[in-house]
């Protein structure tokens, strides 16, 4: 096939679908991929009883607020602007659900799994998320105000404009997650790793963040004033026109790391 051009679309029943449209042999030729697919459609699903909630259903229809939750199985579930606020969900399974715009203010999550959930716009104002799984979950403009998120994993997550403020995340692990213009004012991130992790545009001023690893990270243009970086680990990571005014960094190692502010050249040197 030559020539040949491709869309990419959205469909109820498909995460993406992308069509390929080209010549072969003087004739038009077209190619339906699909990627991602997902056999339980919003519109496929049976409707769930908010008695005795299970996975694979819609409960758009329930209102779980202040109800205890703990240990189900709700994977691949849809849960668009549910009410979960002060829910018990730990231990819980909400791999693959949508919670898009749900809302999870003040919910106890504790050893949940997010894995590959849709938390997008979801309201998760102090939640207490410590040692859940959220990898590969997309939080697009999620509101983690305040939310307690120590040890979680959320490995290649999705946290773009995320609001993060005073997020206790100490002993997390965000390798290769995006993190662009996130605001992590005053973030607690003790041995955190940010390993290949995208923190661009984002705000973490004042973050104590002593031991944290962003090796191979890129902090272009990150606001890291007043932070406590101390024993923190910058090994080939990318910090061009990164705001390093008034930080603590004595002990962290910049080795191989590009685009270093003047303040830290001598440093990395030594």
């Amino acid at each position: 096939i030559s020539a040949a051009r491709s869309c990419r679309t959205s469909l109820p029943m498909f995460r993406f679908l992308t069509i390929s449209v080209g010549k072969c042999a003087g004739k038009t030729v077209a190619l339906l991929l699909i990627g991602c697919a997902s056999p339980f459609a919003a519109q496929d699903l049976a409707r769930g009883d908010c008695q005795a909630p299970a996975f694979q259903v819609d409960l758009r229809h329930c209102d779980f607020s202040g109800r205890k939750l703990t240990g189900l199985d709700m994977h691949d579930s849809d849960l668009r602007n549910v009410d979960l606020s002060n829910a018990n969900l730990s231990n819980a399974n909400l791999a693959g659900a949508d919670l898009r715009k749900a809302d999870l203010r003040w919910a106890k999550l504790v050893g949940t799994n997010f894995e590959g959930a849709d938390l997008s716009r979801a309201d998760m104002f102090h939640v207490i998320a410590e040692g859940a799984n959220f990898d590969e979950a997309r939080l697009f403009k999620t509101n983690l105000f305040g939310a307690l998120m120590n040890s979680i994993h959320a490995h290649d997550t999705e946290f773009t404009n995320a609001y993060m403020k005073d997020v206790e995340i100490a002993g997390a692990d965000f390798t290769g997650a995006t993190l662009r213009r996130v605001n992590l004012l005053r973030m607690v991130a003790m041995d955190t790793i940010f390993r290949r992790a995208d923190l661009s545009y984002s705000q973490l001023t004042g973050a104590a963040a002593e031991g944290a690893d962003f090796s191979k990270a890129r902090l272009v243009r990150t606001r890291l004033n007043g932070a406590d970086l101390q024993r923190c680990l910058f090994v080939d990571a990318d910090l061009k026109a990164a705001d390093v005014s008034n930080i603590r960094s004595d002990g962290a190692d910049f080795t191989g790391a590009r685009n270093l502010p003047s303040p830290l050249r001598q440093q990395a040197a030594d």
